[in-house]
């Protein structure tokens, strides 16, 4: 059985007139369809799961853009296959590509736009299976969700939501994983912050929570780091209330993935503050470096993965006392041990073949051998 994905992001594919050769890939045209090793999402870490597995037997990632036609490949990677897209999105390459190999057995999109090249691929596959993940909170505003089989969600409430609007389409609750031996582990360095967070600059990621967490909070001089983009300028809000606030917060850009794993080993405790978001990554990254985490209860995805040796789930009310609690003991937790023992690739991908086979997918012959 032969898995590919699809990210749609405009970001993962690469539509430029600059005048760059488009005949080798070379570092710059990686980068910037951020093609590397450092760069991957649970959908993958799943899908060579379940090929370690051998619940599927082959896997490729499809990108598109407006140079020739290319195959990526990379250590510990899926091979990535990039096909030329005009701007009439003509795909012949796609076509020929389809008809020398067949159509794939499942089609598995991240993100939640429908756009003309996924339309294409989809108009040129009817018999492959198709899923969708769409790392949003709310995976029923997908653009055109009736148009798959399978919606992978990351609550139960969700897949509620789903199935009240698209009744034909499936829903099966999954876990996240992180890269917790190549990217995410404990190194033996200085506690330097007491806090971190990992979040983009925007409002619903709720850095107001902390700092008035971390205001309440009298007798210590307590040191955080925030790390994440600012694409409309909320960073300098936020630095403004910090300031306004007296608090010890230290501000960085968005950073290298080596890089925050470095900066979160630099820290006693991480905080995850979001209450609109969809199981954020950074619990389980904060997790992998055995870094405790206190996590907003109003989280509407996520709060799930954080066991009592873990962290702790308090409510914006409570959490200057979450945090308290955490840091007070950080080092008598054990992050990294429930997340290896709840939420490894093993574990993960064995849950989600279970659940797989639950829900009588007979239209699919599955390789298991």
């Amino acid at each position: 059985m032969k898995v590919v994905i699809i990210r749609s992001k405009r970001f993962t594919n690469q539509f430029t007139n600059d005048g760059i050769s488009k005949r080798q890939v070379k570092s710059a045209i990686r980068d910037r369809l951020r093609i590397n090793a450092k760069t991957s999402s649970s959908s993958k870490y799943v899908i060579l799961g379940l090929l370690k597995h051998k619940f599927v037997t082959k896997c490729e990632e499809w990108r598109f853009w407006d140079g020739d036609f290319q195959e990526v490949w990379q250590d510990r990677q899926m091979p990535v296959k990039l096909f030329p897209c005009d701007d009439d999105y003509t795909l012949v390459a796609l076509e020929n590509y389809l008809c020398e190999n067949g159509q794939p057995d499942i089609i598995w999109i991240e993100g939640t736009k429908f756009p003309k090249h996924i339309q294409k691929a989809f108009q040129w596959c009817p018999d492959s299976y198709k899923v969708i993940y769409s790392k949003d909170w709310r995976p029923w505003k997908v653009e055109s969700l009736g148009a798959y089989n399978l919606c992978l969600v990351d609550e139960d409430w969700e897949a509620q939501r789903v199935k009240a609007r698209y009744p034909n389409v499936e829903c099966l609750k999954w876990d996240k994983v992180v890269d917790y031996n190549n990217m995410h582990y404990p190194l033996k360095i200085e506690k330097k912050y007491d806090i971190c967070y990992i979040a983009h600059y925007r409002e619903r990621k709720n850095h107001a929570l902390l700092f008035r967490a971390m205001a309440k909070i009298k007798d210590r001089d307590l040191s955080c780091i925030c790390i994440g983009g600012s694409r409309k300028g909320h960073r300098d809000e936020l630095e403004e209330m910090a300031k306004s606030l007296n608090l010890n917060v230290h501000f960085t850009d968005e950073v290298a993935h080596e890089s925050i794993n470095f900066y979160i080993n630099q820290s006693k405790i991480g905080v995850m503050c979001s209450k609109y978001d969809a199981a954020p990554r950074a619990v389980l990254e904060f997790m992998a470096a055995n870094v405790p985490v206190v996590v907003n209860a109003e989280l509407l995805a996520g709060a799930r993965y954080v066991g009592p040796t873990a962290g702790v789930v308090k409510s914006p009310e409570e959490f200057h006392l979450g945090i308290l609690e955490v840091l007070n003991n950080y080092q008598n937790y054990s992050p990294r041990d429930h997340l290896i023992k709840n939420y490894s690739v093993e574990r993960v991908v064995e849950r989600f073949i279970e659940g797989w086979y639950q829900l009588n997918h007979a239209k699919i012959k599955l390789n298991t051998a």
